[in-house]
């Protein structure tokens, strides 16, 4: 093990990855003898071949595979280690950012963010991913995400929180609606047939809310449609007698491509507070400690408050 050194590290890794020697030692920039010499001190280490021949030319072994897993996470966290003590300039950085976000977040974030970005961090590269409440700290911590944004009514502990800014809800009926006219009664949305969100995973803060509703008034809500998209419900509604709950923003945005009408719920649903979590892994990053605060910019005008689980920033 004391022939190991990062050098072999990443050695491994585009040994494994690209299952050739001369377009490993390419990729990495040094000779194909260079890196025949790296394959065989590997071997030696590791008591494995690592690369073997078969008749579409050579392949990595099981032990290789689970090898070079292990190694890309230790070069991956001395990466970070590093960072964190780099002053970040984001007119230069070519980072990637990984955010999770609920759909409807995403729908008002990104577009903001993608903007902010190209004026200052021109080559910083940002990757959307639907976020997994129940997943949530998983998501973080296995740096699948490095900021998820979303309305999550019970996070998990050890994250840090900051409120991003208060959504209240609508309903969205179709203009041509046969029986609501600019208004919506309790007794209309209770007895009205309904377009439901259902996220790939987990379930939807916004619909539990509305359900919640029902089951005060003693109802349950009679669902028409359910759609794994809550942008898919508007178009929904404007083709039918049906109803949706959406996020204020989502449903203005709606009814100016879709003949929809916005109105105010008839029950109390309360507006939904949306946040930004993120773990102890990527706290102290200067890149992450910056793109933090450059979200919460954008949306300082609409911040009610900003807490931290462990603490905000």
């Amino acid at each position: 093990m004391r022939k190991l050194d990062l050098h072999a590290l990443r050695c491994l890794c585009v040994l494994v990855e690209q299952s050739h020697v001369s377009r490993a030692a390419e990729q990495l920039g040094i000779s194909q003898p260079a890196m025949s010499t790296a394959l065989g001190q590997l071997r030696e280490a590791f008591g494995d071949p690592l690369l073997v021949r078969t008749g579409r030319g050579m392949a990595p072994t099981p032990n290789a595979l689970r090898l070079a897993t292990s190694a890309r996470a230790a070069l991956d966290l001395l990466h970070e280690a590093v960072a964190m003590t780099q002053a970040f300039d984001p007119a230069t950085a070519e980072t990637v950012f990984r955010i999770s976000a609920t759909e409807s977040v995403g729908f008002l974030l990104m577009p903001r963010l993608t903007r902010a970005l190209q004026r200052l961090a021109p080559s910083v590269r940002l990757v959307l991913s639907p976020s997994e409440p129940a997943r949530l700290r998983e998501q973080l911590e296995e740096g699948r995400a490095d900021l998820v944004a979303g309305f999550l009514p019970d996070p998990p502990g050890a994250l840090y929180e900051a409120t991003l800014y208060e959504q209240e809800l609508r309903v969205v009926a179709s203009r041509g609606h046969p029986r609501i006219r600019g208004s919506l009664s309790a007794e209309q949305f209770l007895e009205e047939r309904h377009v439901r969100y259902q996220p790939l995973h987990g379930e939807s803060t916004i619909e539990r809310r509305v359900d919640e509703a029902f089951s005060a008034q003693g109802r349950v809500r009679r669902v028409a449609v359910t759609v794994p998209s809550a942008l898919a419900s508007a178009p929904i509604v404007a083709a039918s007698a049906h109803l949706a709950t959406l996020t204020r923003a989502v449903a203005e945005h709606a009814a100016r491509a879709d003949a929809l009408q916005v109105l105010v719920p008839p029950l109390p649903l309360g507006p939904v507070r949306v946040s930004l979590f993120w773990h102890e892994r990527t706290h102290a990053s200067a890149a992450h400690v910056w793109l933090r605060r450059v979200i919460r910019r954008l949306f300082q005008g609409q911040r009610t408050s900003a807490r931290g689980t462990i603490a905000s920033g």
